[in-house]
């Protein structure tokens, strides 16, 4: 037997989040779009080991791609997900110091996250840490709020998508 051929512009190899979130934008486009997965199905790579935090982009490198498409892609996730039935919630999140020397280093994410325009960002004390999250560990110190964190089922978007 003889392989098929398919004439394609643009070939994504992977169909996990990444590889079916890219070829639905591409097929709202004059382009033939050919999706490769060497799995059974779609989202049973890394994928289906995701876990579920769509980042709010205050880690990445300001100034690179990584830190333009993380902030944008993360203002993309609510309307994306209720256009394709797939639940998202804006819950927010945090980035927990045990120590003190560690609570120094959220004031380096919070200053690399505003340099980045995530908006809300807010170094917070143990008590409001608590509060928000009565099951932290109690040695907490400090946290970073991100609050346009969320999460969503990365095996159902990629569902979705496909």
């Amino acid at each position: 037997m003889q392989p098929r051929r398919i004439a394609a512009d643009v070939v994504v190899i992977g169909a996990g989040v990444v590889g079916t979130g890219i070829a639905r934008e591409l097929s709202r486009y004059d382009v033939r779009v050919v999706l490769v997965e060497k799995q059974a199905d779609v989202a049973f790579g890394t994928t289906k080991a995701n876990t579920a935090l769509v980042h709010a982009g205050y880690d990445a490198e300001p100034g690179t791609w990584k830190a333009r498409l993380n902030v944008r892609g993360n203002a993309l996730y609510p309307k994306t997900c209720a256009d394709l039935g797939v639940a998202y919630k804006n819950c927010g999140s945090l980035v927990v110091a045990a120590t003190e020397n560690e609570a120094g280093y959220l004031h380096e994410l919070k200053e690399r996250g505003e340099r980045n325009g995530v908006p809300g960002l807010e170094v917070i004390p143990r008590e409001q840490v608590i509060e928000l999250e009565p099951h932290v560990n109690p040695g907490v110190v400090a946290a970073l709020w991100a609050p346009t964190g969320g999460i969503t089922s990365p095996w159902e978007l990629a569902i979705a998508y496909a």
